[in-house]
C-alpha cells in the first residue's frame, strides 16, 4: 500500500504541473458523480457476504450476476442523466467526460465479487499486489496521455484502463478458485437484500456527504476554484484512505469472525484507532506545517491559493481518520441500518453547514465549515455508535489515540522551528530538512514511549496475528 500511495502522489505532482486547475475541476466534477454512483453498483451485498459465514455456491452466482445487471443499470442512469448533471454544473465540458466515465460501470462489476471472497478469505497479499498493478497501469496512462495533450480526459483513460486490469486480475484468480454458474435465483438472495439495501443507502449517502463539499462548490464557485480545492483535500484525505484500508479491510473480516465476543472485539477496536492515529496523525500534522513551502516546489506557483485549504482540512483528516473504522464496527456486527441512520443525519446537518459556508466565504469558508462539523461528528460518533456497539468506553477509547496526538504536536513545533533555521538555504533543501527532522523527532519519541506498540508492529510485518 506504501508502493500504492508513492505512485499517486508522484502521479498528483506530475500532473499538477502539465494539466490546469480547471481540469482536475473537471475531473472532480466527474468523479463525484461517478463515485456516488459506485453505491449501487452491487445492491450493498458485497459486504453481506464477507458478513455471512456460510453461503451456498448457488447464492454466490445469483449475487454475481446481480452485480453485473446493477452495473450495466447504472451506466444507463448516469449516461441519462448526464444532461442534468451538465445543467447543475453550468459545465458543457462535462457532458463528454461523463459518457466516458461512465463506462467503468460496465467493467468493474466483472471483478467485484472476486475481490470480496478474497478479502473474506484474508488473501491480501494478492489484492495488494492487484492494487499496485492497477495503480501503476493508472499512472502510467494518465501522464503519458497528459503529455500527449489530451487534458482532462487523459484522468478518465487511466481511470479506465486501471480498472480493466484490476478486473482481468481479479477474473483470472476466481475462475481458477471458482466460476459463477449461469444461474439466477430471487431465493438465494434472502438475508442479502435486507442487509444490502442499508449498506447500499449508507454508501450512497456517505459518499454524498464525503463529496458535498465538491459538489457545492463546483455548481456555487466554478470548475477553477474546485481544481484547488480538489487538490488539497486529496492531498489531506489520501494518506488516510490508503492507510487506513491496510488496518480495516483486515478489520472487517477479522470483527465478523468476534462478533459475539464484546472484550475481543472491544480490544481489536481500540488497538485498530492505536494503529492508524500513530501514522495518521503525524503525516497531517506535518502536511499542515510544510504546505506553504512543499506547494508551490512539488506542484508549482499555480497551486498557491490551495495552501490555506490544505491547513484547515488536516484538521477534519486527523479526525476523519479516527471515525472511518466504526465502519467496519458496525457492518461486523450487521447493523447496516444503523450505519444508514448516522450518515442520513450528518447529511441534514452537512447540506445547510457546506452551503453556507460556500456561499459566504468560497473555497476557505467550505474547508472550516467542513473542519468544524467533522469535530463535532467525532464527538458523536463515540456517544452514539461506539458507546451503542462496545459498551462505555471513553477512558480506553481516547487513550488509544493521545499519545500518537501529543507527539505529532511536538513534531510540528520541531518542523516549524527547523523551518527558520533552514530558511535562508534554497527551498527544497528547506522542504527536505523539515521533513527529516520531523521524522527524527516522531520516531526517536515513538521508540522511547511507545514499545510495546512496536513490538506488535513488527509483528504484524512478519506475519503473525495481533
Amino acid at each position: 500500500m506504501g508502493v500504492v500511495a508513492a505512485l499517486q502522489f508522484v502521479t498528483l505532482a506530475v500532473l499538477a504541473r502539465i494539466l490546469s486547475p480547471s481540469d482536475f475541476g473537471l475531473m472532480g466534477m466527474t468523479m463525484v458523480v461517478i463515485g456516488f454512483a459506485q453505491a449501487f453498483t452491487d445492491m450493498g451485498v458485497s459486504n453481506a457476504i464477507i458478513y455471512k459465514q456460510e453461503i451456498s455456491i448457488e447464492a454466490l452466482s445469483s449475487l454475481y450476476w446481480l452485480n453485473v445487471i446493477a452495473g450495466i443499470t447504472v451506466f444507463c442512469i448516469v449516461s441519462l442523466s448526464t444532461p442534468i448533471i451538465v445543467t447543475l454544473y453550468r459545465e458543457p465540458r462535462l457532458s463528454s467526460l461523463m459518457y466516458l466515465a461512465a463506462v467503468i460501470y460496465l467493467i468493474t462489476p466483472f471483478g467485484q465479487q472476486f475481490q470480496i471472497i478474497m478479502q473474506k478469505e484474508l488473501l491480501f497479499k494478492q489484492l495488494t499486489t492487484i492494487d499496485i498493478i492497477g495503480s501503476s497501469t493508472n499512472a502510467t496512462v494518465s501522464i503519458i496521455l497528459a503529455f500527449e495533450g489530451m487534458g482532462v480526459f487523459s484522468l478518465i483513460w487511466g481511470q479506465i484502463l486501471s480498472a480493466s486490469i484490476r478486473v482481468l486480475l481479479l477474473s483470472y484468480w476466481g475462475w481458477n478458485k471458482w466460476r459463477p454458474r449461469l444461474y439466477f435465483s430471487k431465493q438465494d438472495m434472502k438475508g442479502f437484500i435486507s442487509f444490502g439495501l442499508y449498506q447500499m443507502g449508507e454508501k450512497a449517502v456517505n459518499y454524498f456527504n464525503g463529496n458535498l463539499d465538491s459538489l457545492l462548490i463546483g455548481s456555487l464557485l466554478g470548475a477553477k476554484a474546485l481544481g484547488y480545492y480538489s487538490l488539497a483535500i486529496n492531498l489531506v484525505i489520501r494518506p488516510s484512505s490508503m492507510v487506513n484500508p491496510v488496518i480495516t479491510r483486515v478489520a472487517f473480516p477479522v470483527f465478523s469472525r468476534i462478533q459475539n465476543n464484546e472484550d475481543k472485539l472491544k480490544k481489536g477496536y481500540i488497538k485498530v484507532l492505536e494503529l492508524l492515529s500513530l501514522v495518521n496523525f503525524p503525516i497531517m500534522a506535518c502536511l499542515a506545517v510544510v504546505a506553504p513551502i512543499a506547494v508551490p516546489i512539488i506542484f508549482g506557483n499555480q497551486w498557491l491559493p490551495s495552501i490555506m485549504l490544505i491547513q484547515v482540512l488536516a484538521v477534519a483528516g486527523l479526525l476523519r481518520s479516527t471515525v472511518n473504522p466504526v465502519g467496519a464496527l458496525l457492518l461486523s456486527k450487521g447493523r447496516a441500518d444503523l450505519g444508514f441512520k448516522w450518515n442520513l443525519a450528518l447529511m441534514f446537518t452537512q447540506i445547510p453547514g457546506i452551503y453556507i459556508g460556500a456561499k459566504f466565504g468560497g473555497t476557505f469558508g467550505v474547508a472550516i465549515a467542513a473542519t468544524v462539523l467533522m469535530c463535532l461528528y467525532t464527538v458523536f460518533s463515540y456517544l452514539i455508535l461506539i458507546r451503542t456497539l462496545l459498551s462505555p468506553c471513553l477512558r480506553q477509547y481516547i487513550a488509544s489515540m493521545w499519545p500518537s496526538l501529543w507527539m505529532s504536536a511536538v513534531m510540528a513545533v520541531a518542523v516549524m522551528i527547523s523551518g527558520i533555521f533552514l530558511q535562508n538555504i534554497p527551498r527544497q533543501f528547506t522542504l527536505i530538512g523539515q521533513l527529516l527532522c520531523g521524522a527524527v523527532v516522531y520516531l526517536s519519541m515513538v521508540v522511547c514511549s511507545e514499545k510495546s506498540l512496536l513490538g506488535e508492529i513488527k509483528s504484524i510485518m512478519q506475519g503473525n496475528t495481533l
